[in-house]
């Protein structure tokens, strides 16, 4: 899971009142940090003149962290922070406290207003030391920073065509790499044939002997069940060898329950993998498994029921296994195929986050809405997910509609929607969500 590193600092003037105690309140604020799952970098001194500003900068050099995050302990110059971000470039959350005659308040209001004019991302933050409220605004922000700063240089693959007809699924690789930073490789399909085609046999064997002794029944042929490990070992090679965080696997009907297990099992390791070309989809699933640390489950909204106001999302197979309900999961021949391998099972319950991300150039849009998962039955052959949602589906069905969102949707058990408006804000996609009170962006 995502943990951001915060890039801690305290800011006071001496002329003003009520910089003495700073340092207490600074490892009060620390502590209320890595309450909130963040990692603190915090400089060895508080910056107070031109020459304490200028170290701290320097010790922020070639730190790993996502932001900035100054105390404002008594009002005090702006230029401090603007020297330090300058030669940093990440975002800063100011974090101001309460104190009548400190300016704390003043001072972050002040550097909030320059940081505007100068167009960095920036965050105003205020609350006592020991507040959870405080602490847990700054976790939201600095996951939001964590995950777009995780995006940039992140390398994805297409491997063989978008499937033809479904228009939404084309990308704009330029606009991915200025949008997000991701760099797009693409393979063939016969590049994979071929690497596939190198597995050794008793390697395969390992493999499916492996995933199959797992499932609770297996009505696929075992030749079948040789092919998709060969194609999943192959995969997991690109992977290593060109550092891939996402492949989006293309060329479908062709790949029909051939490249079933290995996407879910490729998911289950933590490397976004996306089912019919979806590049955008794989960027949500890559997201998703970095805000929550598991798996995602890749599907279409195939049935809505106003009454129980629920939807069941699902596809033929790719699902990872271990979003199984208590009923696990059988290897038997892909729908429609009838032949080779797909993981079939009734997804479990728990609290979903359902979101879409469609669009290209200066038109990007990403949709999350949240609810609970439900039990279900096999309703249809895959990985059905019903999903109880928080906002009425008629609000759901209008934001899909005026916005032009696609069918692809990925859900991920936690409730990120929150941090994902802060990114969706962040990078300049449009964001919707349908629970907040005003969803439209």
């Amino acid at each position: 899971m995502l943990k951001p590193r915060v890039g801690y600092y305290a800011v006071y003037e001496p002329t003003e009142e009520g910089w003495e105690d700073f340092a207490e309140r600074s490892r009060a604020i620390q502590d209320d940090l890595g309450s909130q799952g963040m990692e603190v970098e915090a400089a060895p001194e508080p910056v107070c003149d031109e020459a304490s500003c200028k170290r701290v900068a320097t010790w922020f050099t070639g730190k790993e962290i996502d932001l900035l995050h100054p105390l404002i302990v008594t009002w005090s110059f702006d230029h401090y922070t603007i020297l330090i971000q300058q030669s940093s470039g990440l975002p800063v959350a100011i974090r101001t406290t309460p104190g009548i005659r400190t300016g704390s308040i003043v001072g972050g209001q002040q550097l909030g207003s320059v940081l505007t004019d100068l167009g960095v991302e920036h965050k105003l933050l205020y609350g006592p030391a020991g507040s959870a409220d405080a602490a847990a605004e700054t976790a939201l922000y600095a996951r939001a920073c964590a995950l777009k700063r995780s995006l940039r240089g992140a390398r994805f693959a297409m491997i063989g065509p978008r499937t033809a007809g479904m228009t939404p699924t084309a990308i704009d690789e330029v606009e991915l790499i200025r949008l997000f930073g991701i760099v797009l490789t693409n393979f063939g399909l016969e590049d994979l044939m071929d690497l596939a085609a190198m597995i050794e046999p008793a390697e395969a064997e390992a493999e499916w002997r492996r995933v199959s002794g797992a499932a609770t029944s297996v009505t696929s042929a075992s030749a079948d069940g040789l092919s998709a490990m060969r194609n999943y070992l192959a995969i997991r090679r690109l992977v290593g060898e060109y550092g891939l965080q996402g492949i989006a696997m293309g060329a479908y009907p062709r790949c029909l329950g051939t490249m079933c297990v290995p996407l879910g099992l490729l998911n289950e390791e933590g490397i976004a993998a996306g089912c019919e070309g979806d590049v955008n989809a794989t960027i949500v699933t890559y997201l998703l498994n970095q805000l929550t640390g598991r798996p995602v489950h890749f599907g279409e909204m195939l049935e809505i029921d106003e009454q129980s106001n629920t939807i069941v999302s699902s596809h033929c197979g790719s699902a990872p296994p271990s979003l199984a309900d208590a009923g696990g999961y059988v290897l038997c021949p892909v729908r429609l195929a009838h032949s080779g391998v797909a993981i079939r099972f009734t997804s479990k319950p728990g609290p979903i986050s359902f979101v879409n991300l469609v669009g290209r150039r200066s038109n990007y849009r990403l949709c999350a809405f949240q609810g609970e998962a439900v039990p279900t039955g096999m309703v249809f052959e895959g990985n059905p997910l019903k999903i109880r949602l928080r906002s009425p589906i008629r609000r759901i069905w209008d934001a899909v509609n005026r916005h032009g969102f696609g069918h692809h949707w990925m859900s991920a058990y936690g409730h990120v929607a929150p941090v994902l408006a802060e990114f969706c804000r962040m990078t300049g996609v449009r964001g919707v969500f349908p629970d907040e009170p005003h969803p439209q962006a």
